[in-house]
This record gives C-alpha cells, sequence and structure tokens, in this order.
C-alpha cells in the first residue's frame, strides 16, 4: 500500500502548498544562512561568502522545483499555473486574442454546425426501437428497382422468411373526416395489423391493432397521430372507443400515438412522414392481384442477422414467387432489402459528406491563419522566453506552457463557435432538403459540444506545437545579446508555406462553389415540360364509398371543373391524379408496348401512368407536340384513348409518327388494356429537374378511376382572394369534402431545386470565408513582414533604392507563397472535384472557366491584401530605421 500512502501525502501536499511554500523558503534561506556562515569563519568577506554560498548551492529556485516535484501533485500544479500564466498573457494582448478567437469561431463554428447536422442525419439511430434492425424490402423488376410490393408478395415473405422477425406494409392514402366540426382531409395511412409494433412505438393513450381487427369484414378502427388528437378533439384523454366519421364510416378510436411520432420512410416511397391517422387493411392481402404492387414494405431483422444473409433469404422466396405465379416471371421479379437509416439519406449523404469536407477545409484554413499569429507572437516573445530560460525554465515546461496557451486560445474559440454555430445551424434548418425534413428534430446535443471542444484541443495543440518546439530551440547567449528580436529566414519561410496552405484550401473551396453555383444556374434553366407561373393546385379526394361508381365520381369531378371555370380570371382548369414534384402520394407506373410487338419487347420499358380529364395540359401549359388533346366528346362516349409524351413515343414508334397507334397500357384497373394514342405532348419532369426518370402516358379520368385527384387552374387572380371561391365550390357540389395541399405550381418546382440551393449555397458561404480567411493570413503576414524588415528597407533606401522598388520587392515576395497556393490548390482540385460529379449537373467537374475564374479571384484578392501592408514601405523614412535599429 505504499502507493496509498505515497498519493495520500501528495494529495496533502496539494491542497497545503502555502504552508509548504513557506517551510520551503525558510529551509532553503536556513541552508544559504550555514553556507554563508561557513564561508564567513574561513575568512571571506560577507559579500564573497554570499556568492560563493550561491554558486555552491546551485539555483535557489531550480532546487525549489525539484522540491515541488516530490511533494504535491504537480502535474495538477504545474497545469493550473501555466492555465493561470496563460489567461494572463492572453488579457496582455487583447487584440490579438479577439482576432485569434473570431477566426476559431468562424472555422470551428462551421464545422459545428455541420457536423450537428452529420451526426443527426447520418450518425444518429432513428427514434424507433433498435433502430439498426429496421430493414426496407423493395421489389425489383428487370431494370426497375424500388418498387412497391403486392399484397401475395408480402404474405409469402412474412410466412417464409426466417431471419425477420415480422414484416409489415403501409399505403399512404387520404381520409375525409366529418361530423363534429368542418370537414378536414387527413393523411391516412392504411396498415397491416402489426405495422406500428415493428416500429416498436408504444401509443400514449389506448392499444396497437389487433390481427382480428385486419381483413374483410373486421371491425372500423383507427389510431390517431398526437397532432390531429389534440388539433381537431382538443386531447380530449377520453378518446379512447369514442367513434368518429371517417370516410363516411363510424370508426372506432382505439390509440393515440406520442407526440413527436413519424414514419420514416425514404424519399421516393410516396410515405409522407407526418400521418394523421392509421387504419388497418380491410382486403385480404394474400388474394390481392399479384400484379397489384402498392405496398411499401419494411422489417424487423432477428439481432445478429445481417443484410446480406436477409437478401441471401429474400432471393430464395423471390424464386418461389416466380415459380408460383406467372405475372413474377417476365420481366423476373427480384427482391432487396437494405437498411432503414442506409436507404433514408442515400441521396443526402454525398451532399453533407461533401459540405463536412469543405467544413474541415476552412478549419484548416482558420488554423493555419492562427498559426501563423502564433509564430508571429513567439518572435515578438523570444527575448521574454530567453531570460525564462536563464531562470532556469526548462524545455519542456516552456513548451507546455505555450501549447497550454494555445489549446486555450482554440477553446476560447471552440466555445465562442458554438454560438456561431447555433446561428448556422438555423441557416441549414432553413434550407434543408426534403430528405432532412424526413428525420427527427436536429439540434445540438453532447455528442455535438464534445466534438467541437475535441477540434478545439486538437487544433490547439498541433498547430501551437511549431511555435512551441521553435521556443525550446533558442540560443541563448545569442537572445541575450540582441537588442531586439528579428524574425529568422526559417520563421519567415513557415509563415509563407501557412499562407501558401491557406491559399491552396481556400482555392479547393472556391472552385466547389463555382461549380455548384454553375450547377444551379443550369438547373434554373431547366425546362420542366410546363409554364408553373400563375397555376394554383390544390387535391380533393373522391371517396369510394360515397361516390360508389365511376359514373358518379366522374359527374362530380367534370361538374366541379366547369364551376371552377367560370370563376372570373380563371383561364383554364385541369385535373389530374398526380402533380409533377408531388411526392405526398403512391406513383402509378407500369410497363407499355406497342400493340402487337413480340413477346421478347414486351415488359421491357415502363412508363408513368397518369389519369386526366381535358383541359389538364392547357392549365399547365404543356406543349402538345402532335395530335389532338382530350375533349369532353371523348369523355361522353368512354373512348379508350390514350395521350403520351415524346419520350414514350419516340421508345415506341421511334422515326414514327405515333398518333394513331394502339398501345398496350395497364388501366385503371391494374389490367393489360388497350387505347388509341390521340396525341404527344412534351416531356415533364415529374420526379427531378436533373433526370429524366420515365416517359409519360396520360389515360382518361372514366378509364383510371382514382379517389384522390388535383385541380390545377391558370388564373391571373392572386391566390389568397382565389381560394375562399374555390372552397365555396367545392362546398355548393358536397360540404363534407375539404380540398387540401394548396400550393402553387412554382413551389412545387422551388422544391425540385431545394437541395441543390441548399449545397449551393452553404458552399458559397464556406468558400467566402475561405477567401476572408485567406486575405486576412496574407494581409498579417506582409504587414508583419514590413514591420519586422523596418531597418533593412531604410537601408536599402538609404542606399538608394525607389519607394516603387521597394513596394514592387514586398509585392513580389508576398505574391510568390500566393501563386505556389494556387499551383498546388489547382492540383489538389482536379483531384478531389470528381467526387462531386454526383452533385452537379450541366458542369464537368474539371471546367476549366470555373478554374480560370476562381484562380483570377483569389489572386486579385490577394494581390489587395498584399498591396496595402506594402504601401507602407513607400513612407520609410532610413534615419528613423537605422535609429529605431
Amino acid at each position: 500500500m505504499k502507493w496509498l500512502r505515497t498519493f495520500t501525502s501528495r494529495l496533502y501536499g496539494f491542497f497545503s502548498k502555502q504552508r509548504i511554500e513557506r517551510d520551503l523558503d525558510s529551509e532553503v534561506q536556513s541552508h544559504l544562512g550555514m553556507l554563508i556562515a561557513e564561508k564567513i569563519r574561513r575568512g571571506m568577506t560577507p559579500e564573497a561568502a554570499r556568492h560563493a554560498a550561491m554558486r555552491e548551492f546551485g539555483g535557489a529556485e531550480q532546487t525549489k522545483e525539484e522540491y515541488r516535484e516530490q511533494r504535491g501533485l504537480p502535474l495538477v500544479d504545474g497545469l493550473l499555473q501555466d492555465v493561470r500564466f496563460a489567461v494572463r498573457m492572453l488579457f496582455k494582448r487583447p487584440g490579438f486574442t479577439l482576432i485569434a478567437v473570431g477566426t476559431l469561431a468562424l472555422g470551428i463554428g462551421a464545422n459545428t454546425a455541420i457536423f450537428t447536422v452529420v451526426h443527426s442525419v447520418l450518425l444518429q439511430q432513428l427514434p424507433f426501437s433498435k433502430a439498426d434492425r429496421l430493414a426496407i424490402v423493395w421489389s425489383v423488376y428487370g431494370n426497375e428497382g424500388r418498387a412497391p410490393a403486392s399484397g401475395p408478395e408480402l404474405m409469402t415473405i412474412r410466412e417464409r422468411s426466417r431471419l425477420f422477425e415480422d414484416l409489415g406494409g403501409i399505403w399512404a392514402q387520404s381520409g375525409a373526416l366529418t361530423g363534429e366540426s368542418e370537414p378536414e382531409q387527413v393523411k391516412l395511412g392504411m396498415v397491416t395489423a402489426n405495422f406500428l409494433g415493428i416500429l416498436g412505438t408504444n401509443p400514449q393513450l389506448g392499444r396497437l391493432f389487433l390481427s382480428s381487427e385486419e381483413g374483410p369484414g373486421g371491425p372500423f378502427v383507427a389510431i390517431l397521430s398526437d397532432g390531429l388528437w389534440r388539433r381537431r378533439y382538443g386531447a380530449d384523454p377520453h378518446m379512447i372507443g369514442r367513434a368518429v366519421r371517417l370516410n363516411g364510416q363510424p370508426t372506432t378510436i382505439v390509440g393515440v400515438m406520442p407526440p413527436g411520432f413519424k414514419i420514416i420512410f425514404p424519399e421516393g416511397s410516396s410515405v409522407p412522414p407526418e400521418m394523421d391517422a392509421f387504419v388497418p387493411f380491410r382486403s385480404q392481402l394474400a388474394s390481392d392481384p399479384p400484379d397489384q404492387s402498392y405496398l411499401r414494405v419494411i422489417g424487423r431483422l432477428h439481432d445478429a442477422v445481417t443484410v446480406p444473409q436477409a437478401q441471401n433469404e429474400l432471393e430464395t422466396i423471390a424464386a418461389h414467387l416466380r415459380s408460383k405465379y406467372t405475372t413474377f416471371v417476365d420481366p423476373p421479379l427480384g427482391l432487396q432489402v437494405v437498411p432503414l437509416q442506409g436507404d433514408l439519406v442515400r441521396n443526402i449523404r454525398p451532399a453533407l459528406l461533401a459540405l463536412f469536407g469543405g467544413a474541415g477545409l476552412v478549419l484548416l484554413i482558420a488554423c493555419a491563419n492562427v498559426a501563423n499569429l502564433l509564430l508571429s507572437r513567439a518572435n515578438e516573445r523570444t527575448r521574454e522566453i530567453t531570460l525564462r530560460a536563464a531562470m532556469g525554465a526548462g524545455r519542456g515546461r516552456l513548451i507546455r506552457q505555450l501549447l497550454t496557451e494555445s489549446v486555450l486560445l482554440f477553446c476560447c474559440g471552440g466555445a465562442a463557435a458554438i454560438s456561431f454555430g447555433w446561428g448556422a445551424l438555423q441557416l441549414l434548418l432553413a434550407l434543408q432538403p426534403k430528405e432532412m425534413e424526413r428525420l427527427s428534430g436536429i439540434q445540438m446535443n453532447a455528442p455535438v459540444f464534445a466534438f467541437t471542444f475535441a477540434v478545439a484541443i486538437g487544433g490547439g495543440l498541433l498547430f501551437g506545437l511549431a511555435p512551441a518546439l521553435g521556443a525550446g530551440k533558442l540560443d541563448l547567449a545569442k537572445s541575450l545579446k540582441e537588442a531586439r528580436q528579428t524574425s529568422s529566414l526559417a520563421s519567415r519561410r513557415h509563415r509563407n508555406l501557412l499562407v501558401s496552405a491557406e491559399v491552396a484550401l481556400g482555392f479547393i473551396l472556391l472552385i466547389g462553389a463555382g461549380l455548384m453555383l454553375q450547377t444551379f444556374a443550369k438547373l434554373l434553366q431547366v425546362d420542366p415540360g410546363f409554364a408553373p407561373a400563375n397555376v394554383l393546385t390544390f387535391r380533393v379526394s373522391v371517396p369510394w364509398e360515397k361516390y360508389n361508381t365511376s359514373a358518379s365520381a366522374l359527374l362530380f369531378l367534370r361538374t366541379l371543373k366547369e364551376n371552377l371555370g367560370g370563376i372570373p380570371g380563371v383561364e383554364a382548369v385541369g385535373i389530374t391524379s398526380h402533380l409533377p414534384f408531388d411526392d405526398t402520394l403512391p406513383n402509378w407506373y407500369s410497363f407499355y408496348w406497342p400493340e402487337g410487338a413480340p413477346k421478347e419487347q414486351q415488359n421491357v420499358i415502363m412508363a408513368d401512368h397518369r389519369s386526366i380529364l381535358p383541359g389538364y395540359f392547357k392549365s399547365m401549359g404543356v406543349t402538345l407536340l402532335a395530335g389532338r388533346d382530350f375533349d369532353d366528346h371523348d369523355v361522353a362516349e368512354n373512348l379508350k384513348l390514350a395521350i403520351t409524351d415524346d419520350t414514350v413515343a419516340q421508345e415506341a414508334w421511334p422515326g414514327q409518327d405515333a398518333v394513331g397507334k394502339l398501345i398496350n397500357i395497364e388501366n385503371g384497373n391494374f389490367v393489360r388494356d388497350t387505347a388509341q394514342v390521340v396525341g404527344v405532348v412534351k416531356h415533364l419532369q415529374y420526379h427531378a429537374l436533373t433526370n429524366q426518370v420515365r416517359g409519360q402516358i396520360y389515360l382518361l379520368y372514366p378509364h383510371a378511376v382514382r379517389t384522390h385527384m388535383a385541380v390545377t387552374l391558370k388564373s391571373r387572380r392572386n391566390a389568397q382572394t382565389l381560394l375562399p371561391l374555390i372552397r365555396q365550390q367545392v362546398a355548393a357540389l358536397d360540404k363534407d369534402l375539404p380540398i387540401y395541399h394548396v400550393e402553387l405550381m412554382t413551389e412545387y418546382v422551388e422544391s425540385a431545386r431545394q437541395q441543390t440551393r441548399f449545397v449551393t449555397l452553404l458552399a458559397g458561404v464556406m468558400a467566402g470565408i475561405a477567401l476572408l480567411l485567406a486575405c486576412t493570413g496574407i494581409y498579417a503576414v506582409t504587414t508583419y513582414s514590413v514591420v519586422q524588415r523596418t531597418s533593412e528597407l531604410g537601408i536599402r533606401t538609404a542606399l538608394g533604392a525607389q519607394s516603387r522598388e521597394l513596394f514592387a520587392l514586398v509585392l513580389r515576395q508576398s505574391m510568390l507563397p500566393v501563386a505556389l497556393g494556387i499551383s498546388i490548390g489547382f492540383v489538389l482540385s482536379l483531384l478531389l472535384t470528381p467526387l462531386l460529379s454526383t452533385l452537379l449537373f450541366g458542369v464537368r467537374p474539371t471546367d476549366a472557366l470555373t478554374y480560370v475564374a476562381g484562380a483570377f479571384l483569389l489572386s486579385a484578392a490577394a494581390l489587395i491584401a498584399s498591396v496595402l501592408p506594402a504601401r507602407r514601405t513607400m513612407r520609410v523614412d532610413p534615419m528613423v530605421a537605422l535609429r529605431y535599429e
């Protein structure tokens, strides 16, 4: 137990420092007194005896230091002393401290904001129980992946899988709540009875669905979201067991989900995160048509089961399905399993990682700037450090002191970065793309704070190391002889290398921002295929429970269209099942082929199918390329007609006129049928502005009846004045039908540009910060160099050098590291920008114009930053400079 006694003794010494210091001073003075008395007895004078005793005893302070290391906790004690001294030194130079802390706040704050998003989106688990066990199952048909599943697929997978604990499905729909107050359209999730249980979230009131409540003949039951429960029913605690009218049916409420609960599914799944209510399927899923695919399937893997193992099992099940159902033979059905977390962020991950890398470059530039300041300050403190070394401070102690100052400075920058990062995070959240909107709340938390201060401490140690090591290599004799310290060639070289590094990193960020800016400019020029200006859209659901024949639903929609067209200022009215860039309802797409095509050319190419009424193309400003639009006669005669876009026309009949041709399609009842093409329109960008996913086929509403339809109104009137008139017309036809998803078409287009705008703006902000920091570093180094070389410049002037020659000399020497940095940055950019290729559109990663513009901008900014301090050389008075020396 010797170590315990030693530790106890040292701990006691640490908390009794004042008494120990008094005893130590008394003991040292006693020893010196005895030595002096001994020298005097030998015949020395008191003065000579004192000097001799001091030489024989050695350095008193060094002796005390050795003694202190044997008592107390020297590491803790020394660290506290270093921190106190570092605080005094930082307050001694407030200008230096404020500049350094501000620079670090920019660099570390940018990383804090981006890391907050990266941690919440890419690293943090989803708010479900054992979220890492959740996986999405997609159907694959030939080259078409990420397709929904049919009822037989889901039930077969559930029956035959041994690696999944359970599997369930959801189909996003819409429903109308009527009765007690104003009718309200709600987002309705039709689910298997076990679906919510798979997510592992229990309701705050009531229970989840029972298996007996799923299927035909089951009771009408529903589970409400917390938002709907509070908004419509005032958070009534007695809601469980109460009946409400949902889609015209008395429905019993059996549960209320907890606050913040979301259905977090990937973009493109047509499952919005904010569901208002859930109801169990009332159909027998196993008996559904096998080619009627609409379910989004999620499963929970058993513990220790890997995704590749589950994939192997699903491939076996897919083979069984192909052998059981001829529908799945051509094209062959495949099944794909992917982790839910990974699938959610597949689109946003490249953008976030690119931004995180850019923020890292900003941090390096900021740290290089501060390192330059520390080098300059260390040079100014050479005499102080020399005196401390002469008084006995060891090299290790000096290095530790300077590193403590550096780390403390970086930690102050980290603390300031929290505030800057919070502000930057608000900007990120204001611009967040749809992929981030689907995820849980993004906020600063303990891991983010830990990251921030880990970066600060690591940066302080790394970038404070060079000045600290330089201070440990001082030549005491030379330093003490010099009247003033001038910067050495090695010190200037180090500062110039840091400037080159800043410029190189800044050049990379400028190129990245330039490429994204060009991408966004190209995106603004993309023709979506329609004219979104002055088009107001809204959705209205025609429930089958009330309009239980296609004729009654058609009559309602045609009457509504006619009445809306009579509103003053309305130029055109259209009705469609799907709006461009609207992912709130499931997409409808299927195989098509020219009638009479051989077997090998069938089930090869898919197209999006859309149900419309005449007038849709006119209201959206779609260009008719050939043939004609649908008309009221086509609807009245119930003709089997189709209009295709130019993509489908070219794929089906290359080099021919598509008008008059017959096309094999899937009708509104998911049954193969034949329609005659009467027109060809320009392709519409339905899913994304930057790529063409599939062609489009438009069918008349009577042959493709859909419950949820969107109305498009082209009008010169303001949307706010138009909306009450629209509600009035809908209520006049059916007071129980609410309208919902009221948006301008321009808002849908803007949402399609959201991710590119997000990345472009942030890349531009980081490039701007990098440019500012690089210019600040160049200005500081040039200014410091001019001050340090005052005597040299004075001598050159005295020997006949002209002011403009000195100006050119300083300017040339300050621009040399800039030129080196641009050259290095050029090479690095060529290597790194291909990583951005997935984010670019209409521009190559090696675009020459972007590189030239970046080099010119950075050179111009560096030149301006160099000119200002270089002009000081033109005002150097040689007599003053030499007298200063």
